[in-house]
């Protein structure tokens, strides 16, 4: 789905790639997560954390820090937090050893 939106934000309204794909993957992160919480609780199958920590992975970074807070999901969840900001970390840790190597 983020693929879609990325070629349709890209084609459609001209928007660099880069950024195309990261407005489409944060929004579906941003969604993914608050369809995750609306059916908690339902005894549907819920979204695996693997799903939602891969988004995240991917560029959804910003989607999830305002999808937490905002759904009030996986925020008292220990583990999931520990794993979500190890992954943020991640992150950084790529993007700053790109911008040193080949910016």
């Amino acid at each position: 789905m983020s693929v879609a939106l990325a070629a349709i934000a890209w084609n459609w309204f001209s928007l660099d790639v880069v950024l195309a794909w990261l407005a489409s993957v944060n929004l579906v992160t941003f969604l993914t997560f608050g369809y995750d919480k609306a059916i908690a609780g339902s005894g549907r199958i819920r979204v695996p954390e693997r799903v939602l920590l891969a988004l995240t992975f991917v560029g959804g970074t910003a989607g999830a820090l305002i999808a937490m807070p905002l759904f009030r999901h996986k925020t008292v969840k220990r583990s999931f937090r520990y794993k979500f900001w190890g992954v943020v970390a991640l992150q950084v840790l790529l993007a700053t050893a790109y911008f040193l190597w080949y910016a």
